[in-house]
């Protein structure tokens, strides 16, 4: 979660919660009126509630943003939920909703699944905001910094409902590699997905490959 933290300071946006006990200024030329970056540490005590009383909402949040938090506890969900459920105008965001993530050691839960609680606990009428692929602000937002042709430019990833959906609806051609969540199965099998990339590779060292002859 540090890198979306990285990402919120490099916009000058000031925000509370995250990873790590560090206050950081931000540049006095920043259009808002915080200027200070303040992260909660990772105090064990902190992640204990005694009585939900105990969480005043901060009228000064505008958006809980949801993210792939390693340490998430009943503590942090019990203060999005305060924010999200006291104030109606409190935008409910998050990065993306991919139920798991490939690792090393094979697949862990996702951003998704740290989101799923406070769905469940908001309900149906205080939906949420994916901002991340395959939503088209991700794109708006890359065109918006950098000046590219969508028609020379292709998507790569590994999963279909994200990565190659977010370039086939953004205009881009798409490759999709098989060393990730998408199974060559899914494309090919009894039942296969709707979504069909432009193109498939084993692994992204065949891109390289085709790239150098």
């Amino acid at each position: 979660m540090s890198g979306l933290e990285d990402e919120l300071r490099s916009e000058g946006i000031a925000f509370i919660g995250g990873t790590v006990s560090i206050i950081h200024h931000i540049p006095s030329h920043h259009h808002f009126n915080a200027h200070l970056i303040f992260r909660r540490s990772q105090d064990p005590a902190d992640n204990t509630l005694s009585t939900p009383g105990e969480i005043p909402p901060d009228p000064s949040v505008g958006a809980v943003l949801v993210g792939l938090d390693t340490s998430i506890n009943y503590t942090k969900l019990s203060r999005a939920f305060r924010y999200l459920h006291s104030n109606p105008e409190c935008a409910f965001l998050a990065t993306n909703e991919d139920s798991t993530y490939p690792s090393e050691k094979g697949l862990l839960p996702g951003a998704g699944a740290i989101l799923a609680p406070l769905r469940t606990a908001l309900g149906p009428n205080r939906p949420v905001t994916a901002i991340g692929k395959p939503n088209g602000l991700m794109l708006d937002a890359i065109k918006a910094k950098h000046s590219f042709d969508p028609k020379r430019t292709i998507m790569v990833g590994d999963r279909l409902n994200t990565d190659i959906e977010f370039g086939k609806s953004g205009g881009l051609a798409t490759l999709l590699v098989l060393t990730g969540i998408t199974s060559e199965e899914e494309l090919t099998g009894p039942n296969p997905s709707t979504i069909v990339p432009d193109y498939v590779t084993a692994s992204i060292g065949d891109l390289r490959k085709a790239l150098s002859n």
